[in-house]
């Protein structure tokens, strides 16, 4: 492009931007009732009516349909989780003995700190985005820049429960634009 687009145009790109990352960040096939997923079988899950329109529990990763970033999420649990056997991901040992405390999340936030040569002022928005971005890198390796992947409901609810927000906003789409 030799001109800025005019505002007109720039929201018809921003907004086809969207729509496809959207697409992108989807985690089941498209042929998955978004309800079906969120039905809570890990018993961890918060109530229906805290959800948010796309959440879903972890259980439902094992055993519906998934997009390539819900395989790729899947597989990293498989690979990750020692003991199977727990009714819900966040009960199992790399979850609360690991990624879940104050000691990663701590060191999660300082690395970040140092990364970016900024400090959050609120230490628990710092701690969640943290926690989110340790989980994301241990179950998946790094995935690049702005690209997403929304975790399931009883893991942001676990991590919300530890570090609470008085104005949660919920998963926002990335607003990286690519090189």
């Amino acid at each position: 492009m030799d001109h800025l687009p005019d505002l007109k145009q720039a929201e018809a790109i921003l907004s086809r931007m969207h729509s496809l990352e959207a697409k992108d960040q989807q985690v089941f096939s498209a042929r998955v009732d978004q309800e079906e997923a969120a039905v809570c079988q890990c018993t961890l899950c918060p109530s229906r009516d805290q959800e948010e329109q796309y959440d879903y529990c972890c259980q439902s990763l094992f055993r519906l349909p998934l997009r390539k970033n819900g395989q790729h999420l899947r597989e990293g649990l498989k690979e990750k989780l020692r003991d199977p056997s727990t009714p819900c991901i966040c009960l199992n040992p790399l979850f609360s003995n690991f990624l879940l405390t104050d000691t990663a999340t701590n060191a999660a936030v300082a690395l970040r700190n140092y990364e970016t040569g900024t400090v959050d002022m609120d230490e628990n928005r710092s701690r969640r985005f943290a926690c989110y971005r340790l989980i994301i890198a241990t179950v998946m390796g790094p995935l690049g820049r702005g690209i997403r992947v929304r975790l399931p409901a009883c893991i942001i609810s676990e991590v919300r429960k530890r570090w609470p927000s008085h104005s949660n906003t919920g998963f926002k789409p990335s607003d990286v634009l690519d090189d």
